[in-house]
C-alpha cells in the first residue's frame, strides 16, 4: 500500500493517520468475561509525503521487553517531520502479557506468536471441530489490517536470558510451480530488508519443523508465507529486561530499514553496540549441543562468539564441583558456527539443550509448502 496524502487516510482502530504528525488510537482486541476490553495500542507516524507503509510490531510475548522502548524511541514526532509514507507501530500485541510479566495472556492456552492466520492440520478425525481462541479470532482481524495496509513488517522480540541480538530468516514457501518466481523475488526483498536492518542474521528451521512448531503462524511467518510481505523476526537478546546495547542495535536497525525503503534519507548505519559475527557460510539457529548428562554446567563461551568444530563450549560437574563421572564432563562444539545464547543458568538435565548455536545452513530457501 502506498499512502497517498491526495487521496489515501490510513486509519487502524481509532488511530488515524496526518501527515507530518503522529497519531495515537486504541484496537479492541478482546472483550473479557468482566466486561473490560484488552485492547492494542497504536501508534501511526505519517510523513509529508507519499510511500510504502511499514509495519512495527513488538512485545507479543509479553517478558520480552526490549523491543517496546525499541518503539517508543525511534516512532516519534520527529520521525513523522522527514518521513515519506508512513510506520504503523504496535509497541505490545500482549498487553495483558506486558502488564504481568508472562509469555502469553491468561486467556490464551497457547503461544500468541502461533495464532495468526495459516495452515492447520485436517481436523476431519478428532470427535470435535476444533474452536479458535479469542485471541486467534482478534489475531486474525490484526492480520486482515496487515494484509491490507503493510508493504513491510519487522517483528521485535527477545531470545533468553544470556543472548546476543539477530534477525531470524524464514524460508519462503510456495504452493504450485508456477509461484516459485514469485517466491524468489520475496526472498530478494527479505534479504535487502534483512541486511540493511544490519543484525547477524540466522535461517529459520526446515520447512516440516516450521510447520510442527506453528512458526507459519507467527507475526512475520504470516506476514510474509500468506500476506507475501517482506517480513522479518528481530531478536534483541536478553528477554526480562531492557538491555541497553540491544535497544540502541534495535533503533539503528529500525532506522536503517527506513532508509532502505526508501523511506527516510541518509546513509545505512552500522551495529556496532552488539557481537555481530560474520562467517563465510549461510547458518541457521540449532538447539545444540545437549547434555549427555545431568550436572552444573560451567559456560567458557559467551553469546556472539565464532566457534569451530571441537572447541570447548562448557563442562558438566557435580554438586561438589568435579567432572561429572557418569558421561563426558567437557561438551566441545560438534559444528563451525557462532554462540546465539546460553540455555542454562547452573543446573541442566540430561537431554537438555546447552546452548543455541547459528551452524552451516546448505539447505535452500525457497521450498514447497509441505503436503
Amino acid at each position: 500500500m502506498t499512502i497517498s496524502l491526495e487521496a489515501t487516510v490510513l486509519q487502524i482502530g481509532s488511530a488515524i493517520g496526518k501527515p507530518g504528525e503522529i497519531s495515537y488510537g486504541w484496537l479492541d482486541l478482546v472483550e473479557l468475561p468482566s466486561g473490560s476490553l484488552e485492547r492494542l495500542p497504536i501508534i501511526i507516524c505519517q510523513g509529508r509525503e507519499s510511500g510504502p507503509v511499514f509495519w512495527l510490531t513488538a512485545g507479543i510475548h509479553g517478558d520480552e521487553l526490549t523491543g517496546v522502548p525499541a518503539i517508543h524511541d525511534t516512532v516519534t514526532a520527529a520521525l513523522a517531520g522527514q518521513l515519506r509514507g508512513a510506520v504503523v507501530a504496535i509497541p505490545s500485541l500482549n498487553p495483558t502479557g506486558l502488564l504481568t510479566q508472562a509469555r502469553q495472556p491468561y486467556y490464551n492456552p497457547g503461544d500468541p506468536n502461533r495464532t495468526f492466520p495459516g495452515y492447520k492440520k485436517n481436523q476431519q478425525n478428532q470427535d470435535e471441530p476444533e474452536i479458535n481462541s479469542i485471541y486467534e479470532d482478534a489475531m486474525s482481524h490484526l492480520f486482515k489490517l496487515i494484509r491490507e495496509t503493510a508493504d513491510y513488517l519487522i517483528d521485535l522480540h527477545c531470545y533468553q536470558l544470556q543472548a546476543t541480538p539477530f534477525t531470524i530468516r524464514d524460508r519462503v514457501l510456495y504452493r504450485r510451480e508456477e509461484d516459485k518466481a514469485e517466491a524468489e523475488e520475496l526472498l530478494h526483498r527479505t534479504d535487502g530488508l534483512i541486511e540493511a536492518f544490519g543484525l547477524p542474521v540466522a535461517n529459520e528451521y526446515l520447512a516440516d519443523k516450521y510447520f510442527d512448531q506453528k512458526l507459519h503462524r507467527s507475526v512475520s511467518g504470516a506476514a510474509l508465507n500468506e500476506a507475501r510481505i517482506p517480513a522479518i523476526t528481530v531478536e534483541l537478546g536478553i528477554q526480562s529486561l531492557v538491555d541497553p546495547a540491544s535497544l540502541v542495535a534495535a533503533k539503528i536497525g529500525i532506522l536503517n530499514s527506513l532508509k532502505w525503503a526508501g523511506m527516510l534519507p541518509g546513509e545505512i548505519e552500522p551495529i556496532t553496540s552488539v557481537p555481530c559475527p560474520k562467517l563465510d557460510f549461510a547458518v541457521k539457529r540449532a538447539s545444540v549441543p545437549k547434555a549427555p548428562v545431568s550436572g552444573l554446567v560451567r559456560y567458557y563461551v559467551k553469546p556472539g562468539d565464532v566457534v569451530r568444530q571441537g572447541d570447548l563450549l562448557a563442562s558438566l560437574h557435580d554438586v561438589f564441583g568435579r567432572p561429572v563421572q557418569n558421561g563426558p564432563a567437557e561438551i566441545r562444539a560438534g559444528h563451525d558456527g557462532w554462540i546465539i545464547s546460553l540455555e542454562r543458568g547452573l543446573v541442566c538435565y540430561q537431554s537438555q539443550s546447552l546452548l543455541n548455536m547459528a551452524i552451516r545452513d546448505d539447505e535452500p530457501m525457497i521450498v514447497p509448502f509441505p503436503e
